[in-house]
């Protein structure tokens, strides 16, 4: 079996048992993450708002970086994207509110996949959905409706596989009148959990992330993982991106607090360097690929990110940079 760096799979365990002793790392990568994972070599994230924000597409790399595993993260979340193609009065609310309606995924799907041609598609929509669509079983089936459809586009353009997230938690902190939203994003929940048995990849995680919050508020009642009860702070993208971890490649981090603490030494120094790598390709891919929210690099009247090859040119000079910080290869 190879690794994705090709290495043969004795050595790749050999690099993995000289991790330092105290790292959260695994000291042998899961079969499940290996299996998943093989000939895995770029993984794009698809998603609204707190997608483009990036913090979990971050700390979801930095799992990998901690793990020994090697693979191009790039993020193309944007944000006020929904799933659902919302009719002109779904829309106006928004349109009202921000001059723009909010774009649908299926506007720049394709060509998003025919640029970029990822291994593995990471998806996590619903926010907006939930707040757009009819608040019943008719506005579940839109999205799921639209879930369907993008999936299908995106094994059928040649992703080899396509992991769904179910939808954020939406806090209403006590305002009855919000309450809808996150029946709502409950209800999509279900049907994605749904389809798990028909072979779907399928993470959860609105149920730990209404967890999380029903246990910490329990505690103390001024407790959040959102401050405006949509877009989560660190806590919560981590949360998100631990869930990816375990249940999609069976890592075991039950006991790790952030994605700094995966590493024995330089957590932050290394999370903060995918970080900052993570915009400059953002930037660059965005840009390329285009799309119709304004505000946003490749939407109208924004400015223009650097060329794929000036991002790629200022990727690999950060890469250097990160893997000062790890355990020298074989």
């Amino acid at each position: 079996m190879k690794t994705l760096r090709g290495t043969p799979h004795f050595l790749f365990l050999h690099l993995l048992l000289l991790l330092p002793h105290g790292s959260h790392a695994l000291e042998e990568i899961p079969q499940s993450a290996a299996t998943k994972l093989d000939g895995v070599k770029r993984i794009v994230f698809l998603g609204d708002s707190i997608t483009q924000g990036g913090d979990y597409v971050t700390d979801f790399e930095c799992g990998l970086l901690a793990n020994g595993i090697r693979a191009e993260v790039l993020n193309l979340g944007l944000g006020s994207e929904t799933a659902s193609d919302l009719t002109e009065e779904e829309n106006s609310g928004h349109l009202k509110a921000h001059r723009f309606g909010r774009p649908a995924v299926s506007e720049r799907l394709e060509g998003a996949l025919a640029a970029t041609k990822p291994d593995l598609l990471i998806v996590c929509y619903g926010m907006n959905d939930g707040s757009s669509l009819p608040a019943n079983e008719a506005g579940t089936q839109r999205f799921a409706g639209a879930i369907m459809s993008l999936r299908e586009t995106a094994l059928k353009s040649g992703v080899k596989r396509v992991v769904l997230c179910t939808p954020p938690v939406r806090d209403d902190k006590g305002n009855a009148a919000l309450r809808f939203h996150d029946e709502s994003l409950a209800r999509y929940t279900e049907w994605l959990l749904s389809k798990r048995a028909d072979g779907w990849d399928v993470v959860d995680i609105h149920g730990p992330m209404r967890n999380a919050l029903d246990e910490g508020r329990a505690k103390d009642p001024a407790f959040a993982l959102s401050g405006d009860g949509v877009h989560p702070g660190r806590e919560g993208h981590w949360i998100m991106a631990r869930e990816i971890l375990t249940q999609f490649l069976g890592l075991h981090l039950d006991d790790v607090v952030n994605s700094e603490a995966l590493f024995p030494a330089n957590g932050a120094e290394i999370r903060k360097l995918a970080n900052q790598r993570m915009r400059v390709l953002f930037e660059a891919w965005m840009t390329k690929i285009g799309h119709a929210r304004p505000g946003v690099a490749g939407g109208p009247g924004a400015k223009a990110g650097p060329t794929i090859e000036q991002a790629n040119k200022t990727a690999s000079a950060i890469t250097g940079r990160i893997e000062a910080f790890l355990p020298s290869k074989p």
